[in-house]
Parts: C-alpha cells; structure tokens; sequence
C-alpha cells in the first residue's frame, strides 16, 4: 500500500489578526499583521523583568535660584583688578551676545524706517520715539507691530527679540547685518508661515528654551508646563566673565579682604579638558540633561553630544553639514586627540586667534614646535604660491560653510580635502569649494599627482566605511567591528558604535558593541547603549547595561535609564535624573515626544497618546511625530485612528518607504488586501532594500493567488536581506504547495544554511525527501 504523503505546510497567508500557516505550523517571523511590534524597537514595551534599583549615585538637584544667583559679583566687578582683560571682553561677542536694544548700535537698521522683501512677505524695521519697532507677518498670521525687547549676536548678524507672551521672548526672521548695512531673512528664501514649528512665532524660535542659555549667564529656564509659560531668570544678561570662569563673588571678597596677598583660595586651577568643557556647553550641537551646567564642571555630565552616525548631520568624513559649531567636530580631529585646545588658538577674552594667518599654525609645525607635530612648510605642502589663498592652512582643513545666511564659520575637524571622496560619495572638499570653475575629476588629478599614494590615508578608509554603512552596504559591517578593536580616536569610536545598529541582531556585532560598555571614553559607552537598546531582550544584553546605571558620568546614567526605562524605579538617582532631563525639555515638541516614548514604555499608553499629541499641536509637520502617534494607536487597537495618521505621516513625507511599509501592515488589519498590496509595493519601490516590505508583499500577493508575483518578491527579499531564514522558508512553503519539489528543498536548503536549527525547516525537508 502507498504511503499517503505528509501535508504540506500552507504559505503564510493574511487574516484579520495575523499571517499564519494553515497546517498548524507557528508564526512566521515579522509575520505581516505583527506590525505594532516591530518597526521601531523603541515603542515595543520589553516583558517586565526584576525591578531595578540604584542606590550609589546621587541624583541632580537644582540648586535654589536666590542661593546661586547671590555668588555672582557681575562683569563690572573684574573692570577695576582686570582692566585689559575687561576691555577685549566687553567688545568680543561674548560681551554682545545679547543685551537691550542701544541707539548707538542700533539707530543704523531702524533709522530711517526700512522695508525689504523675502519669500512672499515683507517686514518693515523702523523707530517711533525711543522703541525699535519691526512690523511683519506673525502671530494670528497678521501682520503687526513687535517692539524690540532684546537684541541677540552682534557681528556678522543681529536677531531681534519680542515678546511672544506668557514669559516667551521670540526671534525674529528679520536680521540686520552690521558689515553691509543691510536687512535680510534668517531662513533666506524658506518663506516660512505661522503655524509652522521654525517660523518665529512659533516653538522653534522660543528664545527661552533655544537661544537663552547661551547668550546668557547661568540661565534657568523655570518653564511651568501646568501654564506651558516661562519665568525665566538668569544671573546676568550676556555671556559674562563669570560665564566662563564661574561665580566670583567670593573672589572679590577675598581680594578685597587681603590685597596684594598670594594663595586665594577661592581660585581654583582647571585642567585642560575643563577649559575646552566650558567652552563646549555652548559650542555644541547637543541635548540638555541637567539645565544647569557650571564652569569646572563636566561637559558629559550635563550633555549629551551629536557626532558623526547614521544621519547626515555631518558628512561621512566628519565636515559639518548641518549647523553643528565647533565642539564635536574638534573632539573628531588629531588636533584634539594630540592635545590640542581651545585657548591654544584663541584668546581667552576676545576669541579673536592670538597669530594671524598661517603664523597661528606654524607655533606647532614647525621645528620645535608642539610634541610630535609633522613640520610643515607651507608652499611645499600646499603647492600653491606664497600669497594664494589656497596657501592659507585653514582654507583647505578648516573649510568655511555659511549658516544663518551671512555667517561663515570653519570647520574645527580639521579634515583633509579629498576629491575622491567627492566623486564616490558627493562629500564636498576644499578644493572645489575653492575653484567654483573646476570639476571633481580636475581637483582629483591634481591630488593624485601631488600626493598619489599619501591619499590612501585612513581618514579615506574610515570616511568610505560611514558612507557605506549609511547606505546600509553589508560591507561595512566588519571595517566597523575592527575600528571598535583598533587606538580610533573616541568620538569616532562612538560614531562607529552608532553605525552598527542596523547589524545588532548579528553576534559578533553585539560582542563588538557590548566591549564598548567598557570603554574610558563616555561618548563611547552611551553609544553603546543606544545601539543596544533594541536588543534588551537578551538577559546579558540586558545585564550588561545594568551596571551603567551607577557610572561616574550623569549621562551615561541617564542613557542607561533611558534603555533600561521599562523596569527602572523611578524614585533611584538614575530615575529621577530620567525624569529631570524629561521635564526639562518638555516645552518643545521634541521632549513631549519623548515623555510619549517614557510613558509607552511603562504601559501607560493614554498618557503616551496625550503627549504624542501634544506634540502634534505644536509641531503638525513633523511626519514622526504622527507615525508614532499610530504606533500608540494600534497597540490600543484603534487601528482606524492608526491608519488615519500614517496617511497623515505619508503626506508629509511622501518619500519615507517606512511609513508606506507600515501603512500596508495596518491596512490588512482592516481586510483591505487592495490597499496592502499598493502600500507595499510603493515601500519597495522607494526603498529596494527593505526586505520586511518584500517579505510580506510575497505572502499578501500569495493571498491573492498571485504565486509568480510571490515568489519574485519573496526572491527580492532575499536578495535585500539574506540573514532573513523566514523569507526563503515562505518561499519553500509556497513552492511546495505548488509541487515544485527539487526548487521548495533548494529553498529549505536556503533556510538551514541561515538557520541550521530551524525545525520548520526541517520536517518540511524531511517530508519532501521521503
């Protein structure tokens, strides 16, 4: 008698609920209905595990505002022991980073009255008695008068404060350049509209949260979220002397007390590191942990610092793109990493560089110079003549880039101008940022015959990984691991960490990152808790970060209790430094999302839903912000609401194949299998190599009984990601079903070279094979 075949196992298919196999077999992986699981791992609250206590470190606290204010003495109080130090202070533009509005500066923009044009609006700057008056299109999208409150930078550009209610001083658009006399847009030809998040009616141009800190002298922000208003007070206007070298009160009263005696012991002698680390808090792209940083302090206590990682916040080589300053770019550079600091180059008092010119470089290249610094000479270096501009040494390593319209600053990562880089990756370099006439090819020929080899440098070799590794090429994946093992410097260390996120699931990439727990640097160790967090599931993963939540450094606490939040105890010193950093930024659409992503993760998903849509209020084109509203959405089960605002995320981001991707799992929620199909196959279109949108395009098309179209975008899947076991798998079952016997057991083949255990694999294999 002739043995009755096994059943085949069905194809994942699509239900109401879940893409299962009929045959009893379990879940697919990713399986398509699975959707408010997986796409962003931050959203998917982690199983509770044993609650987490933390009893070694203490946590931040405030310090009362009538305590810390009454140690400051005030700028004018150093004018008599430090004249000439005073003098080049009160001109610099830290002396005029803000202050009230002053004929003597200020008659030249708004006397006579001046109207000028930008985008499809007009704003007219003029003086009516003793206020300066700007009249323009703002709040209620009517065009008013604003009285001039306060004025902010000085030189090449002039913001202008007013009031904006409820203790909000606002920016203006409107600048005035000082060196051409003339009134210009801060957004340039943007044309920005009330109602939007960057206009400067609205959250984005709040003086009190993004410009007051740093114009300022020991701000406190004192935002009331109750009210959502300001009381904003600070121990002096500008960005004094003891902005840099801390309250002085007591100094004077000890130099008054013993003049002309020795040994004050109200002065104490900072390192280096604590010098730049003042410097820094403001020279910085970076998010704000305490609120309340203090000269000596430590930076990484209070910060936490946007470096070079998978957005294109900085270009792959490390110049900056975005308006980033100084920091960060300079803790990127050798200059750094030799020794090199802030007060080397620049006067202490005015800023302005101590030596002009190449003079200011040659103090270290040149014999004798600084401790194992490569002697230069100039023309040989930089086979341009004596005089040219292309001899001038920041030109070509501290290339300019212009912010705010008119403020050109250098690159303080001292890269190195590499043509190739512009031809493989569109990385702009020096050379044809100079010669505007030039092409890439002609400055790649003169680098190759002036240095041939010497450009195969591992700046080249790291900039080519980071390019690679942000277009998601596999290949980058070990030139990363060996950078983690090799004497990098940190922040690129770091910068690395960051990049190996999307291969975290692989093994040898979690041993490479978790060494990174261990690193001396803290940039290092909360990069490696960031790209971890996804992987929280895995107990030594888990345990592994645990410990950081005692660290010496605040924020390398903080990102441990951020990854660890589920579980956290919210009354431990790394809770309640969480709960700070969170209220403090909860005046921006930015922190209310974050307070949605702290509270989903506890399962408190109504008070997560408020908070996301707080932030759409303030923010209505921000399109994460409404994706993440339809995650919260779908995890309560109100998929209508869910889809309503993908749709919403879409038409502000028509491009974004995740949301696409999304929008299709959502949709067969709801039966549309019409809607699926059109969904995923715009996802692919826009993103190739997502492999999750071919993977359950494949099963929704083998829904409809399209096995060609299955099995093609299943092959694509593959194609896009082929550590995926479940897409070859599907492809086996379907393949089977259709007594496609040798090509089903070349697919389960597939499967066990991926997934040498997978036991669906094979018992399916085994039943073919008999």
């Amino acid at each position: 008698m002739k043995k009755k075949a096994p059943p085949v196992p069905e194809p994942p298919t699509s239900s109401s609920k879940a893409i299962v196999f009929l045959a009893g077999i379990t879940l697919v992986l990713a399986g398509l209905i699975a959707w408010a699981f997986r796409p962003r791992n931050k959203f998917t609250p982690v199983p509770a595990t044993a609650v987490i206590s933390l009893t070694k470190a203490e946590p931040f606290a405030m310090p009362d505002e009538k305590t810390v204010f009454a140690q400051y003495a005030g700028s004018q109080s150093c004018r008599e022991c430090h004249p000439d130090q005073f003098a080049k202070w009160e001109s610099s533009h830290h002396g005029l980073a803000e202050r009230k509005p002053d004929a003597k500066l200020d008659d030249t923009a708004f006397a006579p009255a001046k109207t000028f044009t930008h985008g499809s609006q007009s704003t007219t700057a003029a003086k009516q008695n003793e206020d300066y008056i700007l009249t323009a299109l703002g709040f209620g999208n009517k065009t008013a008068p604003y009285k001039v409150e306060r004025v902010i930078g000085h030189d090449p550009l002039r913001q202008f404060l007013v009031d904006g209610g409820n203790g909000r001083l606002q920016a203006m658009e409107a600048c005035f350049d000082p060196r051409q006399g003339d009134w210009f847009d801060v957004y340039g030809n943007e044309d920005r509209k009330p109602g939007e998040w960057g206009h400067w009616t609205g959250r984005g141009m709040v003086w009190n949260q993004m410009c007051a800190t740093c114009h300022n002298t020991r701000l406190r922000k004192n935002y009331d979220a109750a009210t959502d208003s300001y009381k904003t007070t600070m121990a002096e206007m500008s960005v004094s002397c003891e902005s840099c070298h801390g309250p002085m009160k007591s100094h004077n009263e000890w130099q008054k007390a013993n003049r002309g005696a020795k040994g004050d012991p109200t002065i104490t002698k900072w390192s280096s590191d604590q010098h730049i680390e003042n410097c820094a808090g403001c020279h910085a792209r970076r998010g704000e942990i305490t609120g309340d940083f203090v000269p000596g302090e430590s930076f990484w206590d209070h910060y936490h610092l946007t470096i070079t990682d998978q957005s294109d916040t900085y270009f792959p080589d490390g110049q900056i793109r975005d308006e980033n300053y100084e920091f960060s770019s300079f803790l990127s550079s050798r200059m750094h990493n030799a020794g090199v600091r802030c007060m080397d180059c620049h006067d202490m008092h005015s800023m302005r560089t101590i030596l002009p010119g190449n003079q200011l470089c040659m103090r270290c290249h040149t014999q004798g110079g600084f401790p194992k610094a490569p002697v230069i000479l100039p023309e040989a270096h930089s086979f341009h003549q004596t005089a040219s501009t292309g001899n001038q040494c920041v030109n070509c390593h501290m290339p300019q880039t212009v912010y705010m319209q008119r403020h050109a600053r250098h690159d303080h990562g001292f890269t190195i101008p590499d043509p190739l880089l512009t031809k493989q990756f569109n990385i702009p370099n020096a050379c044809n940022k100079c010669h505007t006439d030039k092409t890439t090819d002609w400055a790649l020929e003169a680098t190759q015959k002036w240095w041939g080899d010497k450009m195969n440098r591992k700046t080249r070799t790291r900039a080519t990984l980071i390019a690679k590794a942000r277009q998601g090429d596999a290949e980058a994946r070990v030139g990363l691991i060996e950078l983690l093992g090799s004497d990098e410097i940190p922040h690129w260390k770091a910068g690395a960490t960051l990049l190996l996120d999307r291969w975290i699931d692989q093994s040898d990439v979690q041993t490479a990152v978790t060494a990174q727990l261990q690193h001396a640097h803290p940039l290092v160790r909360t990069s490696a808790i960031r790209t971890l967090e996804p992987m929280l599931q895995n107990g030594s993963i888990r345990s592994s970060i645990e410990p950081l939540l005692a660290d010496p450094v605040r924020g390398v606490r903080v990102s441990a209790a951020w990854a660890l939040r589920d579980s956290l105890r919210l009354d431990s010193a790394a809770g309640k430094d969480l709960q700070h950093m969170l209220n403090l930024n909860a005046d921006q659409p930015s922190g209310q999302m974050q307070l949605a992503q702290f509270e989903f993760s506890r399962r408190n998903t109504s008070a997560a839903i408020k908070h996301m849509e707080t932030a759409i209020q303030w923010d209505p084109n921000s399109p994460p912000f409404h994706h993440d509203l339809a995650m919260m959405y779908s995890t309560t089960g109100q998929t209508p609401l869910a889809i309503a605002k993908l749709r919403d995320a879409i038409k502000l981001a028509p491009d974004h194949a995740e949301y696409h991707y999304e929008l299709g799992l959502a949709l067969a929620e709801t039966g549309d299998m019409t809607g699926v199909i059109t969904s995923l196959q715009e996802a692919v279109r826009l993103e190739p190599s997502l492999a999750r949108a071919w993977y359950n395009l494949g099963l929704a098309r083998n829904g409809q009984k399209d096995i060609p179209g299955a099995l093609d975008a299943l092959q694509r899947g593959e194609l896009a990601n082929p550590r995926d076991p479940a897409i070859p798998y599907a492809r086996a079952t379907i393949l089977a079903r259709q007594g496609r016997k040798q090509e089903a057991v070349a697919a389960l083949d597939r499967v066990l070279s991926v997934a040498p255990g997978h036991g669906e694999a094979l018992q399916l294999r085994s039943a073919l094979m008999r």
